[in-house]
């Protein structure tokens, strides 16, 4: 049951969770090491989510998190060395196919202008409007019969499995370049990657890559001197134009956009690819709270206060499970994610360090010495947010304030650093 609290109990409640929004309560067992006394009492623990609609405090920690694993495998760090950044780096980002004419927004606002003035349907194939970026239209099919939402949902659906095979071919083309076996690859050379989904305005996920070139040793060592970055752009460029993935349901393949760049020569621009993409680490599929959790009903689903074109999308994927080819996918349990089934950041084991290390680096730099030890295996789950609903909107509010001054303190020490 709720209850007011006193400012400083409210304040108290709040730091003991770590400034989370919507912490988890516990109740359990502590051991007083001075008297031997055992106590029950609650034990409130942030919630961790990823999410920064869900939990902005617990989401900014995580994007920080992101931030140290994406950039520690471009310039060293946590334990991976500096000279990371003298291998053969590239940035890679690869898309989804085409299923239908989506509105778009180009660099001047303009949508798009087509020479088939009509689709099949009647639709006009043409948008003569300028879209601002917020415009909610923008990735909603110009034809909504047009727009093949089963085949969008199945890319969605296989889309890490796509990336996992596209990796090994990579790796089977590089040792052919060599003359040597595919299997023999790792005897010469390792290839690290870190990759994080985000999903487009027509609900379509597309993947930014990271690829590092290492040496056959140890972690990290240095790459041989047959891979260069040139030859791996080469390789990975003809992978990706004509490499597809034949399964039960249907063929994927990547769409026909696809960027390369050479992360090697960005100079202190690898840390700008690591903001960029630690940035997509706290989104959910729409930026929401719509979509932030699984559904457990259709009705859920009809019930969304979202565009068209989004429900459909969750509506189809739910529909799809019904299908008997379908049903080994497990395709509800990804309705508000509309099929994609992977995480929004992985890496290869030795690209960097990990969010775990991260996290009980933290742990042990946070514990303090304390009477009250808690009594493994006691604890039990006893819901979610705080007893006084203030709670969470004081915490949003201070982390607002925390986020402020840091970002202020930043802007200063930069002016004190070009004007001394």
């Amino acid at each position: 049951m709720s209850h007011k609290m006193t400012t400083v109990q409210l304040f108290n409640e709040i730091k003991r969770a770590g400034g989370c929004s919507n912490p988890i309560r516990l109740n359990g067992e502590f051991l007083n090491s001075v008297t031997g006394e055992v106590n029950e009492r609650a034990l409130l623990v942030a919630c961790k989510d990823r999410r920064s609609v869900v939990c902005p405090s617990c989401s900014y920690l995580y994007k920080a998190d992101a931030w140290i694993v994406v950039s520690t495998g471009l310039i060293g760090g946590k334990g991976v060395p500096a000279s990371v950044s003298t291998h053969p780096r590239l940035f890679v980002t690869l898309t989804a196919p085409s299923f239908g004419a989506v509105h778009a927004r180009k660099t001047d606002g303009s949508c798009r202008v087509r020479s088939q003035p009509r689709c099949r349907h009647g639709r006009m194939m043409t948008c003569s409007r300028r879209h601002v970026d917020t415009d909610p239209v923008i990735g909603t099919p110009l034809c909504v019969d047009c727009f093949d939402y089963p085949g969008a949902i199945l890319w969605n659906a296989q889309s890490s499995r796509l990336w996992n095979r596209t990796f090994e071919h990579v790796r089977r083309r590089l040792a052919v370049t060599q003359n040597f076996a595919s299997e023999e690859f790792d005897h010469h050379a390792r290839l690290r990657y870190l990759k994080v989904a985000e999903f487009q305005r027509r609900g379509l996920v597309h993947f930014h890559v990271i690829v590092r070139c290492d040496g056959p040793g140890e972690p990290f060592s240095p790459p041989p001197v047959f891979l260069t970055t040139p030859l791996l752009a080469t390789v990975i460029s003809s992978v990706v134009s004509d490499f597809s993935l034949t399964t039960a349901h249907s063929a994927v393949a990547w769409g026909r956009q696809f960027r390369i760049s050479d992360a090697s020569v960005l100079d202190r621009d690898d840390l700008r690819i690591a903001a960029y993409l630690a940035k997509y680490a706290t989104k959910t599929t729409d930026g929401s709270l719509d979509f932030a959790r699984r559904f457990h009903a259709r009705s859920e689903i009809l019930n969304l206060d979202v565009t068209p074109h989004l429900r459909k999308l969750a509506l189809t994927t739910w529909d799809l499970a019904l299908e008997p080819e379908h049903a080994t996918m497990n395709l509800r349990v990804h309705a508000h994610a509309f099929g994609f089934q992977g995480q929004l950041i992985t890496k290869s084991r030795h690209y960097s360090t990990r969010f775990q290390d991260l996290r009980d680096a933290r742990a042990a730099y946070m514990a303090s010495p304390s009477s009250d030890d808690p009594v493994t295996g006691t604890f039990t789950y006893d819901g979610r947010g705080y007893d006084d609903p203030r709670a969470t909107y004081v915490a949003e509010f201070l982390h607002r304030l925390a986020v402020e001054a840091r970002s202020a303190n930043s802007a200063t020490n930069k002016v004190i650093e070009v004007n001394p």
